[in-house]
């Protein structure tokens, strides 16, 4: 019989939305930011890595490759390129190709960042995508890295759990699922993971770290739920976006 436990967990919010938010098609997006990027003329970087972003989101990671190559290009160091090809890893994981993932991320070592957040993601990212490949051990090395580098984010918890759990030691995986909650309730991901561990394995006796989970998950949800913003579609979003056009067309009449 599992006994009685209480455990800490911390959840992050979004920041506050400001101002008033439209949904855009793909289409109205790209167009956006293909104008944005005219507009910044000698310093496109911050609109290269939108479009990268938005073409990686649509699947069309060839178009978002492209926008990352010139991003790397323009960046004064190996810690800015390492970066980039993180985002490169990143764009071939959305597609499913972890094969190439993992071919960039070990790119990325060879550039020896230093920045704690690149870094961590570096090694985050290459144990998921390994695990992804059913290389377990191998994905285990860099998840425990990762933790090694920074131990309040839960993503290297959870794939460390999985590749713990790839290698049948259904436990020590358990354990990770719930430091995983327990760093980041709002990310819902391990608790899926540990409630599935736990229906195949009920012999690990987890009733009680998945209540704690489940309450913790929950209060998350809602704190971020009341976060939410209003995003306006059909005529109110076109409203808003003349009314941003002509405010444009005077501040630009204003400069010239």
């Amino acid at each position: 019989m599992s006994v009685a436990r209480s455990l800490v967990f911390k959840y992050s919010l979004p920041d506050p939305a400001t101002g008033e938010l439209v949904a855009l098609s793909f289409e109205e997006a790209e167009r956006l930011l293909q104008k944005k990027l005219a507009e910044a003329k000698e310093n496109p970087q911050n609109a290269l890595w939108e479009l990268a972003r938005l073409y990686s989101h649509a699947k069309q990671q060839e178009k978002a490759l492209d926008c990352l190559r010139k991003v790397m290009d323009l960046q004064p160091d190996l810690e800015h390129k390492a970066g980039c090809v993180l985002a490169m890893g990143q764009t071939m994981e959305q597609v499913g190709d972890y094969e190439s993932a993992v071919r960039y991320y070990r790119e990325a070592f060879g550039l020896e960042p230093l920045n704690t957040g690149t870094w961590y993601f570096i090694n985050n990212n290459l144990g998921y995508s390994l695990n992804t490949l059913n290389r377990f051990e191998e994905g285990e090395r860099f998840c425990r890295a990762a933790i090694e580098i920074d131990r309040q984010r839960p993503n290297a918890f959870k794939n460390l759990g999985i590749a713990l759990q790839g290698q049948q030691k259904f436990a020590e995986a358990a354990h990770c699922f719930v430091q995983a909650t327990q760093a980041d309730a709002s990310d819902p991901r391990s608790l899926k993971l540990l409630e599935e561990l736990e229906a195949e394995h009920p012999e690990l006796e987890l009733e009680a770290d998945l209540e704690c989970c489940r309450k913790a998950v929950s209060v998350a949800r809602e704190q971020r739920k009341a976060l939410e913003p209003i995003i306006h579609r059909g005529w109110r979003k076109h409203f808003i976006l003349l009314r941003a056009r002509i405010a444009s067309w005077f501040n630009s009449r204003r400069h010239n």
